[in-house]
C-alpha cells in the first residue's frame, strides 16, 4: 500500500466514525499540540499552523530550534478542551486509541503517522482533546475552502483569537502571545476579515480599543455592554421609556411580581430585543431606588416547622410606593447651597439675603 493508499484508508475510517458530524474547523482552540505515535513523547509546537506527527517518538522541537518535522503551513488544529467545535456545530470523530485498533493490521504506527500527517497537511482532516485522548475528524470541504492559502501567520492569529471566545482578544494581547510583529498581525487582520472568518468589535467601556473574535460568535455584555447600549452609546430614551411603561403597568395592579413585568414587557414589544430576567430586574430596582415603587417579600409558603432550607427564597412583589419620594422640595433646593458668593452674603453687605434674586424665588416656591 503507497503513501496516498494509506492516507485515504485513514481518511475513510476517520469518516465512518465521523457520522452525523455536520460542521467542523481548522481553527485550534488552545495550545497547539505537537502529537507523537501512542507513548511515545512529544512537545507543544507554538507559533505554527502546522504540525506532523513523529514515527520516531522524539521530542519535537520549535520551529524556531530547527523543527525538521514541520512540512508545512496550516495543518495543524486544535479545539476547545471540551472538544466543543470553534464555528458551529457538534464534534464527533474518532479517538487515536481507537483509529489505531482499525488500521493495526493494515499498516504500521510509523505508516500511519505520515498518513495522518499527510491529511493534516491537506487540511483534510482535523486534531484536537477531548479529555485526555486526542481525536480526529474529518473537515468538510465547505469549511477547508475558508483556510485553503493561509499562511502560517494568519492561522496562528485565528487559533489565538478563536480561544478568546466571545470576550474577543485585542492587539496588545495577540502581539504578547503571538510573538509577531504588529505589521504582521495587521496584515493578518486583513486576511481574515476579508474570508469572513474574524470580525472587530468595539468594546463599550474603552471606545479606542477594538477587540477581535471569530465572524459567528456574539460578543459578551462586557463588550457591548448589554441590552442599554445601541451602538457602542448608552441608549438613556430606551431605559426612559421601559422605566414609565413599568410604573404604569405595577401602578395599574396591586402587586407584580418580577416574572409578570417580563411577561409585560415581552408581550408590549417595548424593546427589539430580548431581555433578560436582569435586565427586567435592573429596571424594576431602579423604580425601587427612585421611590417610586415599593417591594414586599411574602414567606407564607414556608412554615418554618421544619429544617432550614438554605434554597429557599421568599416571593417578590413589587407595587406602588405608599410615601413617594418627591422629585424635589424646598431644602433641596435651596440656593445657599451652591452660592458661588455665600462667604460675601451678609445683612448689611452688597450680597445680602434680602435683595437676592434666587432666595425670593426660592421663598415663593
Amino acid at each position: 500500500m503507497d503513501a496516498r493508499a494509506r492516507a485515504r484508508a485513514v481518511l475513510e475510517c476517520i469518516e465512518r466514525s465521523d457520522g452525523t458530524t455536520t460542521t467542523t474547523t481548522t481553527g485550534g482552540g488552545g495550545d497547539a499540540t505537537a502529537v507523537g505515535s501512542p507513548g511515545r513523547g512529544n512537545k507543544r509546537r507554538r507559533g505554527a499552523a502546522a504540525v506532523e506527527l513523529d514515527p520516531e517518538g522524539g521530542d519535537g522541537k520549535d520551529e524556531d530550534g530547527g523543527g525538521k518535522r514541520v512540512k508545512g503551513a496550516g495543518a495543524e488544529s486544535g479545539g476547545a478542551a471540551d472538544g466543543s467545535s470553534g464555528l458551529s456545530g457538534t464534534r464527533g470523530g474518532i479517538r487515536e486509541d481507537e483509529l489505531a485498533e482499525k488500521l493495526g493490521g493494515v499498516m504500521s504506527v510509523d505508516e500511519r503517522a505520515q498518513a495522518i500527517n499527510e491529511l493534516l497537511y491537506q487540511r483534510k482532516i482535523a486534531i484536537f482533546k477531548r479529555g485526555d485522548s486526542l481525536v480526529f475528524e474529518r473537515v468538510h470541504e465547505e469549511q477547508a475552502a475558508k483556510f485553503k492559502g493561509l499562511s502560517t501567520e494568519d492561522m496562528l492569529i485565528y487559533q489565538i483569537i478563536q480561544h478568546a471566545g466571545n470576550a474577543g482578544m485585542w492587539t496588545k494581547e495577540l502581539k504578547q502571545r503571538s510573538n509577531l510583529p504588529v505589521p504582521q498581525i495587521t496584515k493578518c487582520f486583513r486576511t481574515l476579515e476579508a474570508r469572513k472568518l474574524i470580525k472587530s468589535v468595539k468594546n463599550v467601556a474603552q471606545s479606542n480599543r477594538k477587540v477581535y473574535m471569530l465572524y459567528d460568535l456574539e460578543p459578551s455584555r462586557e463588550i457591548t455592554g448589554g441590552a442599554w447600549y445601541t451602538e457602542q452609546e448608552f441608549d438613556t430614551e430606551f431605559i426612559n421609556i421601559l422605566c414609565e411603561q413599568c410604573v404604569n403597568f405595577i401602578y395599574s395592579k396591586d402587586r407584580v411580581t418580577l416574572e409578570e413585568v417580563s411577561e409585560f414587557i415581552i408581550s408590549s414589544k417595548l424593546s427589539h430585543i430580548v431581555l433578560s430576567t436582569d435586565d427586567v430586574l435592573q429596571i424594576v430596582n431602579t423604580l425601587v431606588y427612585d421611590g417610586k415603587v415599593d417591594v414586599t417579600e411574602d414567606e407564607s409558603h414556608d412554615d418554618g416547622m421544619g429544617a432550614a432550607d438554605e434554597d429557599f427564597k421568599p416571593i417578590k412583589y413589587y407595587s406602588k410606593a405608599l410615601i413617594p419620594i418627591p422629585e424635589g422640595n424646598a431644602y433641596t433646593n435651596i440656593p445657599c447651597g451652591v452660592c458661588p458668593v455665600i462667604n460675601e452674603c451678609r445683612p448689611d453687605g452688597l450680597i445680602n439675603p434680602t435683595t437676592c434674586e434666587y432666595m425670593t424665588a426660592w421663598l415663593e416656591y
